[in-house]
């Protein structure tokens, strides 16, 4: 008797626990680690696990269109925001009637 007793006890400490480390983790959880510039292997698998798709660190269902910077002309990239453009000169000296190139 003592011998199943000891058998119960100790198939019950060495069984094996089926709950993952990742169980309590939301799928927002999961994706705010994806904009990490190292995502650890392990979470980029339970991602994978899941089938998560995300953007901007949460779970979305699909990506968000982006619009196009194409056009007849070739491609356009948005102009600085002002206050950035009289910040940069402001930190360089460069004055307000500088012109490119320093001439």
């Amino acid at each position: 008797m003592k011998k199943l007793i000891l058998t119960f006890l100790a198939s019950n400490l060495i069984s094996t626990s089926y709950a993952g480390y990742f169980d309590n983790w939301s799928n927002n959880d999961l994706c705010g680690w994806m904009n990490s510039y190292s995502v650890p292997e392990n979470i980029q698998t339970e991602v994978t696990n899941r089938e998560l798709l995300c953007y901007g660190g949460v779970a979305v269902d699909k990506l968000p269109t982006l619009k196009s910077n194409n056009s007849q002309y070739g491609t356009s990239f948005p102009s600085p925001a002002p206050d950035m453009i009289e910040e940069l000169h402001s930190m360089h000296k460069l004055g307000p009637k500088s012109k490119m190139g320093g001439y």
